[in-house]
Order: C-alpha cells, then sequence, then structure tokens
C-alpha cells in the first residue's frame, strides 16, 4: 500500500507541476495578451481620431444633425473597433458614463486600462472608446487557446509521470510483491529484471543475488533433508530385521528361565529392545507421514472407528476405555488406517499418563465438523506441556518412569493435519485432561 501511495504521490506531483506551469503560461499569455490589445486599441483610436475632424466636415456640409453624427462614424470608421460619443462642448470623458453594457471581470479590467480618447473641433468633441466586443473577443480566443494548452500540458504531465513511475517503482513494486511472496512461505524463485542503474535498480540487483542464495540452500537443505529421511527409513528397516532376531532370542531364554542367565538381566535387555523396536517404527511412521502421499483417502463413519478402538489395547486396558458414540452417522474423507493410528496414539497416551481412572473416548458434531474428544483423569498438562506436547521426543515430567518414545502427539498430530483437520490439548477445571480433534465432515 505504502508503494502504491508512492506512485499516486508521484503522479499527483507532476500533474500539479503541469498545473503549475499551465497557471505561469497563462499568467504570461495575460500580460502579453494585454500589452497586444492596449497596443491595437490605442492605434484604432488614434486613427478614428485623425478621420474624425475630416468626416464632422464632411457630416455638416451635408445638413445632418449633429445627434446621429456617431451613427455616421460607426458606419465610417468600421473595421475599426471603435465606438464614439459627440458632445457639443467639451466635458471630461467618464467612463460607463454612456451606458456601456456590464462585461465580465476580465473585459472590464481591459477597458480600465485603456482610457477614452477626445478629440475637439470646431466647438465640439467626440470621446473615442475601444469597442468591448473587441476585448470580448480577444478574451473568448484567449481562454480558448488556454483551454487547449492546459489539456495538452495536463495530458502530457500524467503520461510523463506514467513512465517515470513505470520505469523507476515498478522493478520497487516487484521485489516488494516477491519479498512479500517470501515472507507467506512461497519460496518460488522469482527473478526481477531491471535495467534501471538508480537506487531502486540497484536494490532489485540486491534481491535477486539474495533470491539466488536462498534458492541455492533451500536446494541443499531439501537435499540433505531427503537424505536424512532416506538414511531414517533405510536404518530402520535394516535394523528391524536383526533386533526382531534379537527379540525373538530373548524371548525364548526368558521363557526358558534356565540356571544359566539372570532372569531380570533378560527382561531388562527384552524391554529395551522392544522400545528401540517402538521407536524405530514410530520413527519410519513419521517420517512417511511427513514426507510420502496421504494414504488412499475414502468416506468412512467415525463411529465405526471409534467403536473399535478398545480392540487396540490390552485387557486390562480395555476396561479403563469408555466410549460415547453419535446417535448419527459421522462421515468424513480421510485415510482411515491413518486417522486410527491418531486416535490409538492419543488414547493411549491418556492411559498411561491418565492416573488408574477411565478414559472416555466420546464422537459429536460441532457445527461442520466432527469432533471426537478423549478425556482422563490425571494431573494433566503442565503449562510446558501445553506449548510443546507435540514436538518430537519430548515427554513431560509426568512420564517420569513410563515406557514411551515421546512421538505419539507427534504422529497424532500429522495425521489429524493430513485430514484437514486439528488437535487441541486442555486442563479440566476438576482435574484431567481433554484432547480434542476436530475433522471437516465430508
Amino acid at each position: 500500500m505504502r508503494l502504491v501511495s508512492l506512485r499516486s504521490r508521484l503522479i499527483t506531483w507532476y500533474i500539479m507541476t503541469g498545473a503549475l506551469v499551465v497557471v505561469c503560461l497563462a499568467v504570461l499569455m495575460a500580460v502579453l495578451t494585454g500589452g497586444v490589445l492596449a497596443y491595437q486599441g490605442r492605434e484604432a483610436m488614434l486613427s478614428a481620431a485623425r478621420q474624425i475632424p475630416t468626416l464632422a466636415a464632411s457630416y455638416r456640409s451635408q445638413g445632418g444633425s449633429m445627434d446621429g453624427f456617431d451613427a455616421y462614424l460607426a458606419q465610417r470608421l468600421a473595421p475599426l473597433p471603435v465606438l464614439t460619443h459627440t458632445e457639443p462642448e467639451f466635458m471630461p470623458h467618464r467612463v460607463g458614463r454612456h451606458g456601456w453594457p456590464h462585461q465580465n471581470v476580465a473585459v472590464r479590467m481591459l477597458m480600465e486600462q485603456m482610457h477614452p480618447m477626445d478629440v475637439t473641433y470646431q466647438g465640439t468633441h467626440t470621446t473615442i472608446f475601444v469597442a468591448p466586443s473587441f476585448y470580448e473577443r480577444s478574451v473568448e480566443y484567449y481562454f480558448l487557446a488556454m483551454l487547449i494548452v492546459a489539456i495538452i500540458i495536463i495530458a502530457a504531465s500524467w503520461r510523463i509521470a506514467m513512465l517515470v513511475a513505470a520505469s523507476s517503482l515498478d522493478p520497487l513494486l516487484r521485489t516488494t510483491a516477491a519479498l512479500n511472496r517470501f515472507g507467506d512461505g512461497d519460496f518460488t524463485p522469482a527473478i526481477v529484471s531491471t535495467d534501471d542503474t538508480s537506487e531502486v535498480g540497484e536494490l532489485a540487483k540486491a534481491y535477486n543475488r539474495a533470491v539466488r542464495q536462498i534458492t541455492r540452500a533451500l536446494d541443499e537443505r531439501s537435499q540433505a533433508s531427503a537424505e536424512m529421511r532416506q538414511f531414517v527409513a533405510d536404518a530402520g528397516h535394516q535394523l528391524r530385521t536383526p533386533l526382531t532376531v534379537v527379540i525373538g532370542y530373548l524371548s525364548s531364554m526368558a521363557a526358558r528361565n534356565t540356571s544359566e542367565t539372570d532372569p531380570s538381566q533378560v527382561a531388562k535387555m527384552l524391554a529395551q529392545s522392544r522400545r528401540m523396536k517402538t521407536l524405530i517404527d514410530d520413527l519410519i511412521v513419521l517420517a512417511r507421514l511427513e514426507h510420502v502421499a496421504p494414504l488412499r483417502e475414502r468416506a468412512f463413519d467415525v463411529n465405526d472407528v471409534v467403536s473399535d478402538l478398545p480392540q487396540a489395547f490390552s485387557l486390562e486396558d480395555q476396561r479403563r476405555l469408555h466410549v460415547e458414540l453419535s446417535s448419527s452417522p459421522l462421515i468424513v474423507h480421510a485415510a482411515d488406517s491413518e486417522f486410527r493410528e491418531a486416535l490409538v496414539a492419543l488414547t493411549e497416551n491418556a492411559v498411561k499418563y491418565g492416573g488408574d481412572g477411565a478414559v472416555t473416548i466420546s464422537v459429536g458434531r460441532s457445527g461442520d465438523q466432527c469432533e471426537v474428544v478423549v478425556r482422563d483423569g490425571g494431573p494433566g498438562f503442565s503449562s510446558q506441556d501445553l506449548e510443546s506436547a507435540f514436538d518430537r521426543f519430548y515427554r513431560g515430567a509426568a512420564s517420569e518412569g513410563t515406557v514411551g518414545t515421546g512421538l505419539g502427539l507427534s504422529i497424532a498430530a500429522k495425521v489429524i493435519a493430513r485430514a484437514r483437520g486439528v488437535i487441541e490439548l486442555f486442563n479440566l477445571k476438576g482435574g484431567g485432561a481433554r484432547c480434542v480433534i476436530r475433522v471437516p465432515l465430508s
């Protein structure tokens, strides 16, 4: 908006400059026109003054009355732009005394500057005026000419302003638009081309250099991230097989319970091996959720997924789970297997950290969204937990002594985001925690 305002101010400045040029030109032309009209008026009155005595003698010789002498002069002095008023005796001329019509301001100003001329002959005098029509016609031509000149100058100023704005501000506008795209998270490289050698052109060139550096850095980061993901996937798959064999042997040793082995040591190794396998499986799932397209999406009823949810837990944990289904179908469009993974992760988190109380999974409708709520009666979340619960490997203070990888909520958040939904954590007033999932209904 500020650049658009700058462009508007630049255009306004050029137009005002053009208007000032028009005003100055109008004043100059007015002075010149006034001088020319004064010169022409004086010459016309002098020419009439030289002819009037001769015309008066001719008029008297014809026996005419002096009352009609002014009309006679108007015919004989044409086309001189003058009017006359004849009196039998000398009287000082008085402007406006003879009933000339009221003219516009410009004409009156010109008539004020051009004093009448008196001609005395044979006891008679005639006052000579410049005809108002002479000034009126000149003023009309002047205003018409200045109107045409004003239109031409203003149009030229506007055109010049547009060209200057295009050449000087467009690179700045394109650079600003590209930076705004960067700020919005669109890192698609956009080179700003310009031949301007001013400061704006230098800014565009600096931006282009920065874009090339950022693009190179983003490519390197993407390549490193892809290599890391590939390493995690390869390492996970490679570790799965020997780890499964180790778990198998340890399980066999624990089952035999021979005197040659220490059962407690075997149990510890077996627990840690299983924890490592869980961690590897979670890392592979998280890598797939972040960088692999969603599984095949379909429309399904969330009630069906939630009703089967307890089957993923042990019999002991199933006794703590309470499911509350909606009375009507709630159809969403997503990958149902991934959606089930998210619900399992959230429920498992509530079972682990919710104390010995019941864990409730309820399904309902909130506007045009399906809402799944997981509640427990545990100690709830600390303020740090609410901020970092979805971070990888984060485990709060309540997780001490509890087996886990710290990836369950991260996996759930990725799954719900892929389903175009949101997930939020809250503490209940009476104690316990509440996790809410909202996904759009199909």
